[in-house]
């Protein structure tokens, strides 16, 4: 994963854990070996807590 700078730094870390979270369901030890069809579902994942988080928040 690149290092670029975020606006929020914490965030790099909870995206780790989420990363291995979602690796572990798959049975994947490693997020590194996902292939892209499992970082699809990630990023599908993430794009549906945020709406929720969005809803939820109105």
């Amino acid at each position: 994963m690149a290092k670029k700078k975020l606006v929020v730094p914490e965030a790099r870390e909870a995206f780790e854990q989420f990363k291995m979270e979602i690796a572990n369901e798959f049975g994947v030890d490693d997020p590194r070996n996902l292939a892209s069809r499992h970082t699809g579902l990630i990023v599908k994942e993430l794009v549906k807590m945020g709406e929720e988080n969005l809803i939820n928040k109105k």
